[in-house]
């Protein structure tokens, strides 16, 4: 499912309820993995969104990954081993950047199943749901926007993930909650 920056408040709404849809139906409670390198700024999605919901939002779920400590590589590796040993019984929840074409630049997917991450070199699966939106459009996307700019997109489509991720909590809170009394 995508959703775009144009119509923000209806799609965030659609997003926020498809995404504690995707969460009751897992019956887990939600882990989020925020993956990327907050010091480049094509790659810093997962650590701005991550972020947002520890500091901004302060949710009371697990976060990993952040600006203070960024997902790539062997940091990655090591997450996910916590993820197996640790927190293996949650819904985990990947955000990452993505390389893509320029006419979906700064769109964002939301997707019922988990993201391949390239930096693993691998062709597995990391978490349950994943989030992602294409930040690099190739050399066109150099071109066309000097790195302040890039930063402003990449920032306000953080912002709409980290918003939905708590509106989505929200609701998956308030739906999960009349299920147990």
């Amino acid at each position: 499912m995508y959703y775009c920056l144009e119509n923000k408040n209806k799609s965030i709404k659609n997003f926020s309820f498809d995404l504690a849809n995707m969460l009751i139906k897992n019956n887990k409670p939600p882990l989020f993995l925020c993956v990327g390198n907050g010091k480049i700024v094509d790659d810093s999605l997962g650590a701005i969104v991550g972020t947002l919901l520890k500091q901004y939002y302060k949710i009371s779920y697990p976060v990993i990954g952040d600006f203070k400590n960024s997902l790539y590589g062997t940091s990655l590796k090591d997450s996910l081993y916590l993820i197996k040993t640790k927190y293996y019984n949650y819904n985990v929840v990947v955000i990452d950047a993505s390389i893509g074409s320029l006419n979906n630049l700064y769109n964002i997917r939301l997707n019922p199943f988990g993201l391949n991450i390239d930096c693993l070199k691998s062709n597995k699966y990391v978490g349950d749901i994943s989030i992602s939106s294409v930040t690099y459009a190739g050399k066109i996307t150099n071109l066309i926007l000097l790195n302040s700019e890039k930063k402003k997109y990449v920032f306000k489509v953080a912002n709409f993930i980290a918003c939905g991720i708590y509106n989505a909590l929200k609701i998956y809170e308030n739906l999960t909650e009349k299920e147990v009394v």
